[in-house]
């Protein structure tokens, strides 16, 4: 596991195999993202020369690349700034093409674990899975720039630098005779892997606090495998490597420079001859020292159970707080908060639940006969998690699968008489068949998956042309999902974003969309405005009565409110599809805690409109009379209002060819009359100020 005792080109030469497989390993993870690129060509998907972001999040770094909101300082947005400084490319191009590089050195990590366990064979499968399965690939594709590969690339790395420190210390199998009868001393490189390892905690805390979590649970595991599984009399030396780790982990800075002062001064005659010095009692009680004076146990696990507890989808799924309203929770709306199945997360692991479960039964069995697995647990744990966690964990199982099917592989050819002279053979042979299964298994998806931009050009186009002509400390009002692309297209700050969307923020972002009344959801934001955007505040010590009757109030015009920064409302018809819970949330009862969903379907037919009876055609269907027809074009609209039923309104946007029957409750919505309705119409215009006219797909409004 290193250069140690050769020099760099005998050790090039003698491992070419493993550098011609961690190549490959490389190569299979960025090919495989890269081979959607040709389907990005349609203008559809850029803007202004940049990508439309495949998923909410990323505008979140990409904001924060800009100086805008809470990630300016992070190392997600910093890597942007820094290439763009260097390159002059544009922050969303880099961010659409990083996930295939940063899924590349995944690769490399996992190729890493998997030749330390069972050479450069184990290692291409160990890579091809952990970053090709369906549950990872999909988060990590073109476009995708967010932490989810950082939350793989850093506990990766971490784990398989401990794992490469600890193996030569460890005994080959839980109950296995030590072999050598010398203690174990390992070389100053040895405890380098370790201190690399704790700065990596430390430094990818930064990037994600999930990384520090992890760091902390795989250093308990490591020393249980250091007091469980060590060589003859080896145990003090690998638990002062640990101690290593621990410090530059766990103690920021200040235990950076003591790792490193314990790699240079550990191997001192002066220190090997104390008579503590391979007492493991003694790197017992010092283990505890960084843990205790950075406080980071605490903050860990505080974090774990907070985290599940966001995870979590109680059925009241209602927040409040101190005694005053109820409020909704939004993780029943998450699509990657549902819980699934146990077949669907095997199937995930693999895009075969058959082969995700042998690999998953695989990796148990191995434990067994590779205690070093032991490090890989908290992966496992993880995926088992996402049936209750949600779908995005599953994503940790491709290391583990992997390993699994092919060290369970390994194991059983062993009672097979005649098959060791073949082995290095049937490992290269096994590794092929493993990989060509997973990609074949994944090839169906991605010749049927599609651009996801997770908004229209318009829409993108109008944040673009009104950030150019509003004040910095303006606030944007747009549906959530949207909050972070606000930021960063617009460069203001949005009301509510993917990380500020709880209860007491959603709920008036709803309110002020749902309302039937121009005057009402004016006021109301104005009000919010002038309590700094954080009406939770404000009533926090009110009842929920007291609470409505405050709302109720917003619906009266006249009312007066401290100035403030200017405030927006975007409407778009990307947000007419999240009507279903949009209105949900908008109409959410602050005294019980309940709600209805309004009615709405999404039309997939071919449809007709008889104009004179005021009625939806679809063939072999009756016809559905309705209450009022509206196309949206941007040449030619329509708007007939015919009071043949209630509830039953068309909305058809001729744009994007997409159309839904909307209830009334939707119809009448701020959401969808600011985007339809004339914007001179005078309850309009006494309340809001057209700023961007995108129509058919967008509208942004000044609230006056």
């Amino acid at each position: 596991m290193g250069f140690q005792d050769k020099n760099i080109s005998s050790w090039i030469a003698e491992n070419k195999l493993v550098l011609l497989l961690a190549v490959c390993s490389f190569a299979v993870a960025f090919g495989l993202r890269a081979m959607e690129y040709g389907s990005w060509s349609n203008p559809a998907y850029s803007v202004d020369g940049e990508y439309i972001m495949g998923t909410h999040d990323a505008y979140y770094w990409l904001a924060g690349a800009k100086g805008v909101g809470g990630a300016a300082s992070n190392p997600m947005s910093a890597l942007l700034r820094c290439l763009n400084s260097v390159t002059g490319v544009s922050y969303a191009n880099f961010a659409f093409w990083l996930p295939a590089v940063f899924a590349g050195l995944c690769a490399l990590a996992a190729f890493g674990w998997g030749v330390l366990l069972g050479g450069p064979w184990a290692g291409l499968t160990g890579a091809v899975y952990a970053t090709s399965i369906p549950a990872f690939y999909f988060r990590t594709r073109l476009s995708y720039y967010d932490t989810d590969l950082i939350t793989l690339f850093f506990p990766l790395f971490i784990s398989f630098l401990l794992g490469a420190y600890l193996l030569p210390g460890l005994r080959k199998n839980w109950l296995a005779d030590d072999e050598s009868k010398e203690p174990y001393r390992p070389t100053t490189l040895h405890y380098i892997y370790a201190l690399l390892g704790g700065a990596l905690t430390s430094y990818g805390a930064k990037w994600h606090g999930d990384v520090s979590t992890f760091g902390m649970i795989v250093f308990f595991i490591a020393i249980g495998l250091a007091m469980v599984c060590a060589r003859r009399d080896s145990r003090a030396a690998l638990l002062r490597g640990l101690l290593i780790y621990s410090c530059a982990a766990f103690w920021g800075l200040p235990g950076l420079a003591v790792s490193v002062l314990l790699v240079a001064a550990i191997h001192k005659e002066m220190l090997q001859r104390h008579k503590l010095y391979d007492n493991s009692l003694v790197y017992l009680a010092l283990l505890a020292l960084p843990m205790i004076f950075s406080g980071v146990v605490m903050s860990v696990f505080s974090g774990v159970f907070a985290k599940i507890g966001n995870y979590l989808k109680p059925v009241a799924a209602v927040t409040s707080v101190g005694s005053g309203p109820q409020y909704p929770g939004v993780a029943q709306s998450i699509i990657e908060a549902q819980n699934i199945e146990l077949n669907e997360l095997f199937f995930n692991m693999s895009g075969n639940a058959a082969l995700g479960i042998a690999g998953f039964a695989g990796y148990f069995i191995s434990i067994a006969f590779y205690p070093l697995l032991l490090l890989l647990l908290p992966f496992a744990a993880s995926t088992l998690g996402g049936m209750y966690l949600g779908g995005r964990f599953v994503m940790f199982g491709g290391i583990v699968t992997g390993l699994g099917l092919f060290l369970s592989l390994v194991m059983l050819m062993k009672f097979v008489p005649g098959l060791k002279k073949y082995k290095g053979f049937l490992k290269g042979a096994q590794a092929i068949v493993l990989t060509v299964l997973l990609i074949v298994n994944l090839l169906p998806h991605l010749a049927t998956m599609a651009p996801t931009p997770i908004m229209g050009a318009p829409h993108a186009k109008a944040l673009i042309e009104t950030g150019k002509k509003i004040k910095k400390d303006s606030t944007i009002w747009t549906w959530w999902d949207w909050g972070y692309a606000s930021m960063y297209y617009a460069g203001v700050n949005s009301f509510a974003n993917g990380g500020n969307h709880a209860g007491p923020v959603l709920y008036p972002l709803a309110l002020a969309l749902s309302t039937p009344s121009t005057v009402q959801a004016a006021q109301f934001i104005k009000y919010s405005a002038s309590h700094g955007n954080n009406t939770a505040k404000v009533w926090k010590d009110m009842k929920g009565e007291q609470v409505i009757k405050i709302l109720h109030t917003m619906a009266q015009p006249g009312r007066k409110f401290a100035d403030g920064p200017d405030q927006y409302i975007t409407v778009s018809w990307d947000n007419i599809r999240l009507a279903y819970w949009i209105l949900y949330y908008g109409s959410f009862d602050l005294v019980s805690g309940k709600s209805t969903h309004p009615d709405m379907s999404r039309i997939r037919e071919t449809f007709d409109v008889n104009f004179k009876t005021g009625e939806f055609l679809v063939k072999g269907y009756s016809p559905v009379p309705m209450s009022t027809c509206t196309v949206l074009s941007k040449d030619q609209p329509v708007h007939k209002r015919f009071n043949r039923a209630k509830d039953r309104n068309l909305l058809f946007n001729t744009q994007v060819e997409q159309g839904f029957m909307v209830d009334d409750r939707i119809f009448n919505s701020m959401l969808v009359q600011l985007l339809i309705a004339d914007p001179s119409n005078r309850r309009i215009k006494d309340n809001f100020e057209l700023v961007y006219d995108g129509y058919p797909m967008v509208r942004i409004y000044k609230v006056l």
